[in-house]
């Protein structure tokens, strides 16, 4: 057995998310309110910048 395998038990998954264009935090698809939804404006929780929803897929590690 090698010991410079990469890791197995780490699984990389693709998510459904909002990227905040002033400071790239992503909010999960799953977690943006009815209201942003509905109004297709929503507020960073972490800049407060505002605008326009902008859906994207984003890449996630999974658990160890």
């Amino acid at each position: 057995m090698s010991t410079d395998s990469p890791d197995l038990n780490r699984k990389k998954q693709w998510e459904s998310a909002h990227r905040c264009p002033q400071c790239s935090h992503v909010i999960n698809l799953e977690e943006i309110d009815l209201r942003a939804i509905t109004t297709g404006i929503i507020t960073c929780p972490k800049c407060g910048w505002s605008g326009q929803v902008s859906i994207e897929i984003v890449e996630e590690e999974g658990p160890a």
